[in-house]
């Protein structure tokens, strides 16, 4: 069951999930090598695709695939949540996979600090930092092969959830025992 937005995207309109079919060449690429990318997590011991010759078809560099790979182990290790992703074959789209197309687009329009606002919806702050840098690196290659993002937000600045309080004295760290599989439905 997809999760409830927590944040806007202009990708996931209110009315309900857009369609993979009314996306631009560029989010279908990005889509496309997500779903494959994700796939093995759900069904290992199946037979993939390799998600990385969608990157190679369309032109981009070794960099931009070990930059995708890099965001999604980061995010793999970092989720605070489970993500909303869909299967290959499936017509709609997922509100992380449009959160993804925003953070790209925020990057490739030079908003780094409102794609790293987006990207905490995802992960914990340390994860964050560790994973901007390579999706930067991912929206750079992408747009200098042209696969530029449409405008990915209003140009009104994203804001940042509000800060909880934490008493680190009393707050243990607790490791899910398989947090891979929960990361996709």
């Amino acid at each position: 069951m997809p999760t409830t937005p927590s944040r806007p995207t202009r990708r996931f309109p209110a009315d309900g999930p857009a369609r993979v079919r009314d996306l631009r060449t560029a989010e279908l690429l990005v889509v496309s090598v997500l779903r494959l990318w994700a796939e093995p997590l759900r069904l290992p011991e199946e037979i993939h695709p390799h998600w990385q010759d969608g990157l190679t078809a369309a032109g981009l560099s070794k960099d931009a695939a070990v930059a995708f790979d890099t965001v999604m182990r980061i995010t793999i290790a970092a989720a605070t949540r489970p993500l909303d992703i869909h299967r290959p074959q499936c017509p709609m789209l997922g509100q992380d996979e449009a959160l993804l197309l925003d953070m790209i687009g925020l990057l490739q329009g030079g908003r780094h600090g409102e794609a790293g606002v987006l990207m905490a919806d995802w992960l914990a702050l340390a994860g964050v930092r560790m994973a901007l840098a390579p999706l930067c690196i991912l929206a750079g290659a992408l747009d200098k092969a042209g696969f530029r993002m449409p405008v990915a937000m209003p140009e009104e600045p994203v804001k940042a959830a509000p800060r909880r309080s934490v008493d680190f004295t009393s707050v243990r760290a607790v490791a899910p025992v398989d947090r891979g599989a929960t990361l996709v439905h």
